[in-house]
């Protein structure tokens, strides 16, 4: 009997002993499993790592090209700017010119009329002054050489689209327009 249960002892512990050799070997596998794992994950991380690198660059190297694109427009808009400034003081002086220059002939035109106007010494040849300012301003009227801008004026139309129909400045109408009433002023 003794040896029968020496038997089923050794039976009983040799179905134990595979077991745990099992387990062990399944930690094992369990632990290179783990391991693998982190492995791969630490090589996805360095793939990914390197493509955020690359991504990084690449849209740093977009902004530098954007930037160089934009600080040439911006210069380029700041000579465009700097010539329209030179042109606007350029037309701006030859206004100033114009209007001096316009002075000075209702400044003449105006001795022309006082000297038409004077009594002359003849009486035969005197003329009435207002006559003689008729004369003088029905040759050179503003309205006259300008018949279609008043036209125009006289319809209510503006200087802008005074000065778009005629293919004229702005401040030419105006100015005109100023010299016109200027002109009626001074025929009162």
């Amino acid at each position: 009997m003794y040896v029968v249960l020496l038997g089923l002892v050794l039976i009983v512990y040799a179905r134990f002993l595979p077991k745990e050799q099992e387990t062990a070997s399944g930690k094992l596998n369990v632990v290179q499993e783990i391991e693998e794992t982190i492995e791969h994950f630490a090589a996805e991380m360095d793939e990914q790592n390197q493509s955020l690198l690359d991504l990084f660059s690449k849209t740093k190297q977009d902004y530098e090209v954007e930037l160089a694109k934009l600080a040439n427009r911006l210069e380029t808009l700041e000579k465009q700017k700097q010539e329209l400034s030179q042109e606007l003081t350029k037309v701006h002086v030859n206004e100033q010119v114009n209007a001096a220059s316009i002075a000075s002939i209702n400044q003449a035109f105006g001795h022309q009329v006082a000297a038409a106007a004077s009594p002359s010494l003849d009486p035969a040849t005197a003329v009435e002054p207002t006559a003689a300012k008729e004369q003088v301003y029905s040759g050179l009227s503003m309205k006259s050489r300008y018949a279609e801008l008043f036209s125009l004026h006289d319809q209510g139309k503006g200087v802008e689209a005074i000065a778009k129909k005629l293919g004229m400045n702005k401040g030419e109408v105006s100015l005109i327009l100023q010299l016109s009433r200027q002109e009626e002023r001074t025929r009162v």
